[in-house]
């Protein structure tokens, strides 16, 4: 049976194709639900129906925050465990020894579509609390979202190999040479695109060097705006408007991938516990 996220976009691709002049649909891919500014989640549905994004792969420190939106409207947000109360927890969560069980004990309590963001770079990359993460990741079948450089990254696959892992912000230093790399040899990787539009496309225009690599690797990467402040979720639907510029300029099948068909896949593993009456 198909999942539920994949049977929702496809029936949402299929009414965006059916309305005229509808833009395609999108998943964003990376987004954080905070507080103590986090919006109602009213409020951040009408932020997603402005923009035309059908789908939000959200992150909330604390983290319940993500599982309540996700309540909110099921259909429409894959909430993902974050490992932070506070925002300023992002530089000691690899040394709490305890948090490994904790998150085990939350992924039995929730919906949970992945792990993350963890933000790691590579004087930590063998930390035990992160490898233990990884694992749990592999053997539960959830995503895990990591923000750091190319070492966290290989340290993940080389202690969880089927890991599913979604690497932030095109790494920490956006390379097409090194992505490249590093896509030839993970099959389980995929890149998202958040916060390095600038990068992409400078003043709009997609990069031959990015270009190439989007049609070398497909299926690889997906697009997001990180909602990582309160100026992020304000200025939304400009954000994804200067995505959907840059996707524009490639091929329409590529677009659909990049939009909301590689995202689709990444959590095709995604299974809701039933809702009770």
């Amino acid at each position: 049976m198909m999942p539920r996220a994949l049977r929702l976009l496809a029936l949402l691709g299929a009414c965006a194709g059916a309305a005229a002049g509808s833009p395609p649909p999108m998943v964003d891919a990376h987004a954080h639900y905070s507080a103590p500014d986090a919006a109602a989640p009213a409020a951040v549905m009408a932020k997603l129906d402005a923009a035309g994004v059908h789908q939000l792969v959200v992150t909330g420190a604390p983290p319940q925050l993500a599982q309540q939106l996700y309540r909110h409207a099921p259909g429409r947000v894959i909430p993902l465990l974050g490992v932070y109360e506070a925002d300023l927890h992002k530089g000691d969560w690899v040394h709490d020894a305890t948090l490994p069980a904790r998150v085990a004990a939350r992924l039995d309590e929730g919906a949970w579509a992945g792990i993350g963001e963890l933000h790691l770079f590579a004087a930590d990359a063998r930390q035990p609390v992160f490898e233990q993460l990884s694992k749990l990741a592999d053997e539960r079948e959830r995503v895990l979202m990591l923000h750091g450089d190319a070492e966290v990254v290989e340290r993940a696959f080389d202690v969880a190999p089927g890991v599913r892992v979604l690497w932030a912000h095109l790494g920490t230093e956006p390379d097409p040479a090194l992505l490249a790399a590093l896509l030839a040899r993970f099959p389980n990787l995929w890149i998202d695109t958040s916060v390095r539009d600038d990068r992409i496309a400078p003043d709009g225009q997609l990069l031959p060097a990015w270009r190439a690599l989007f049609e070398r690797h497909p299926d690889r990467f997906v697009v997001a705006v990180d909602t990582f402040s309160v100026n992020r979720w304000q200025h939304y639907e400009e954000v994804v408007a200067q995505i959907r510029r840059w996707v524009g300029a490639l091929p329409p099948p590529l677009q659909d991938k990049l939009l909301h068909d590689n995202a689709v896949r990444l959590f095709d593993r995604f299974q809701p516990p039933p809702a009770h009456p």
